[in-house]
């Protein structure tokens, strides 16, 4: 364990640095819609409050709330191509400031003796390096370089900086937020209650989810669903989407089996009833790969229970009488639940048969392999690849893959959309963090390879907690395999619940023992630790103020770094001209030596309160920045600044325009138009000077 003495002032500091930067997230990205915070702030301030009175009490709020919460924002218009931060994110953010809290105030017992917190710790500080960097990167090092961080453009497909950054934010707190669960987790799971505590809230949630899945099947696909999943005729139950529903029912179920046999009484029954739901319920999620790793769950955990089962049989330990009752007592229990689900609708067996997955599964039989992987192998694998080769050490920054994806797919004249991720979990890794982040990941998955054998090997064979271990093998391997083609990066339910099951298999045997010291505090741990991570930040530092920074990418795919404008419009009269924000950046060549810029107010109290508008000419995207004049508008009327600029003749320059304040027409007037309006930019022209 930690000494208590040195974790309770890290952890005090911790918790009010870490409070701010919660504030700061969530107005940045929960959408303030009122009756959605209605519902979402007492979900977060009760896994928050219950956390800090109690950590087992807020981590089984929080295991039974995040399957269950991902498709709220859809019950309030929420969602895409709307950009927020998905729901479980957000709850699990409030539920881990309560642990920072309560471990601050308290004189916790906190274990860090396991083998995998070595390479967890060391990836997680790595992950906090990339991000920040690649933060700094996209807002073009802000303050040391810009100003204030513009929407510059940082792709091909005009994605802007804003965008960029919530990437790189996303993507960061996707692998630690996964980590912290895991060692919160971890602790809590030394104790044999609280583990058995927190299967059931994963099995209740798990059945609330289901069921509310079978209602969209049988009555409402629309009702709390998304918009892609509803054009595809596919349910997401109370996911973020269908498909992370079938990741979800892959990884979780063959473990709901396993509970079925190390339970008893009315316990077994509830959870082989969620079990079989799960086998129905994944028909109609539309994922493919998640019935295929089902499968494979199904298939692994048939041949470690088998082995078991004879080992017990040949011991005497279980009658053979016993196993063949057991065996029987399922499949009428099956037969009975699909049964009363036939009798809602037409014949169960055709309705599966007909079902989205099955109609998906029959357009593959006549597409080849190399067909059905076409869109990956022809982009987004072999747009990863080419990032790896350029940045082999570092990537390209975490959470740069979709941004730079559209670069790499312009200069291969390859048209594509902009994916969610590269759809395969290393090339991911390597893209973004390179081989010293792909080789710790590596490392973090041997380690829970070996913890399977250790745990599987450690609990004897009559031992019911047994088939639980299975299971958690069997459904971790299962989301191994489907990695390989969905990364599910955007579905942090599904990382949640591969660490909740990796936590239940390293709490069954394979800590080290208490005589040895903790992995985490070893000299040369730390040593070698503080010289990787130095010599990572060092290379990615240099790589993003050179060839990854945005000047560099301008300049490299042709960026057009206009910013901080809204749409093309037209005056009465047939005059173009476009709205600013609070600033508007125009990227133009400057052709003659006198420019002329046309800008209009239309601030309701502009008379009494005139709009001043700065205009700057930027060079080198903010290398070089120099105010050209500034001009007040004091009437709705068009002006226009003129200026000389003879020495900037024949250069590609950014004008940007800076208003002293903004108006927003909706929160005004009520009128249907939200945006932020600072000044109107005309056409701008060029004249030679008299």
């Amino acid at each position: 364990m930690l000494e208590k003495s040195r974790i309770r002032p890290v952890f005090l500091l911790l918790s009010g640095i870490y409070g701010l930067g919660l504030y700061f997230f969530y107005f940045q990205y929960v959408p303030i819609v009122k009756p959605f915070q209605l519902i979402l702030l007492p979900l977060l301030f009760s896994a928050f409050l219950l956390t800090v009175i109690k950590v087992e009490w807020g981590t089984l709020f929080f295991v039974f709330s995040f399957p269950l919460i991902n498709n709220l924002p859809y019950f309030f218009g929420i969602s895409e191509p709307i950009p927020h931060a998905p729901t479980a994110l957000v709850l699990f953010l409030f539920y881990f400031w309560g642990w920072l809290i309560r471990t601050s105030l308290s004189e916790p017992k906190v274990y860090n003796k396991h083998p995998i917190l070595r390479p967890m710790i060391l990836a997680a500080l790595l992950i906090f390096l990339s991000g920040i960097i690649t933060f700094m990167r996209y807002a073009n090092f802000c303050p040391f370089l810009s100003d204030y961080i513009y929407e510059l453009v940082t792709n091909a497909k005009e994605v802007t900086a804003g965008g960029a950054i919530m990437s790189t934010v996303f993507f960061s707190l996707n692998y630690l937020s996964g980590f912290g669960f895991f060692f919160i987790l971890f602790n809590i799971m030394q104790s044999q209650i609280w583990k058995k505590r927190i299967v059931l809230a994963l099995c209740h949630s798990t059945f609330l989810s289901l069921s509310f899945g079978l209602f969209q099947h049988f009555f409402n696909r629309n009702l709390g669903n998304n918009p892609t999943s509803i054009s595809n005729a596919f349910i997401n139950a109370t996911f973020k989407d269908a498909l992370s529903l079938g990741a979800f029912i892959a990884t979780t179920a063959v473990f709901f089996l396993g509970a079925t046999i190390a339970f008893s009484g009315i316990l077994r029954i509830f959870v082989f009833v969620v079990f079989t739901l799960s086998l129905y319920i994944i028909f109609f999620s539309g994922s493919k790969s998640g019935l295929l790793c089902l499968a494979i769950a199904l298939l692994i955990f048939a041949l470690l229970s088998s082995r078991l089962l004879i080992a017990r049989i040949k011991s005497q330990s279980l009658p053979l009488r016993k196993v063949a009752l057991v065996f029987f007592t399922a499949v009428l229990a099956a037969s009975v639940i699909f049964l009363t689900l036939s009798v809602f609708k037409r014949d169960i067996i055709q309705d599966v048969s007909q079902s989205r997955t099955f109609s998906r599964l029959r357009a593959m039989k006549q597409d080849s392999l190399q067909e059905i992987l076409r869109g990956r192998v022809d982009t987004l694998w072999k747009m990863a690849l080419p990032m790896m080769q350029e940045y082999p050490l570092t990537g390209i920054g975490i959470g740069g893959f979709i941004i730079e994806v559209a670069n790499y797919a312009k200069q291969h004249e390859i048209n594509m959309q902009v994916p969610e991720s590269a759809e395969n979990y290393f090339l991911q890794i390597g893209s973004e963090l390179g081989i010293i982040g792909l080789l710790l990941i590596f490392w973090i998955f041997w380690e829970i390879i070996k913890q399977m054998r250790r745990s599987y090997v450690s609990i004897s064979f009559e031992d019911k907690n047994k088939y639980l271990i299975i299971g958690a093998i069997a459904g971790i391997i299962a989301f191994f395999v489907n990695i390989q083609v969905h990364t599910y990066i955007g579905s942090y339910e599904i990382k949640y619940t591969f660490w909740l099951l990796v936590a239940i298999l390293c709490s069954f045997g394979g800590t080290l023992p208490e005589k040895k010291k903790p992995i985490i505090s070893s000299k040369n741990f730390k040593i070698m630790s503080t010289v990787g991570l130095l010599l990572f930040g060092g290379i990615h530092l240099w790589n993003s103020t050179h060839s990854l920074s945005l000047h560099s990418r301008t300049e490299r795919f042709g960026l057009e770094q206009n910013f901080g404008l809204y749409q093309l419009e037209k005056t009465p009269d047939g005059k173009k001209f476009r709205w600013t924000r609070g600033y508007g950046g125009v990227s133009l060549i400057i052709n003659k030596p006198e420019i002329s810029i046309p800008l209009h107010a239309s601030h309701p109290d502009i008379k009494q309160h005139p709009v001043t508008v700065k205009i700057y000419l930027v060079k080198d995207l903010f290398k070089q920045k120099k105010l050209l004049g500034e001009i007040n508008l004091r009437d709705s009327g068009w002006q226009t600044f003129t200026c000389s600029i003879p020495e900037e003749v024949g250069r590609k320059v950014i004008i940007l325009i800076k208003s002293s304040r903004t108006w927003n027409p909706l929160k005004t007037f009520g009128s249907p138009d939200p945006r932020n309006l600072g000044a109107a930019i005309g056409t701008i022209q060029f004249k030679d000077t008299i």
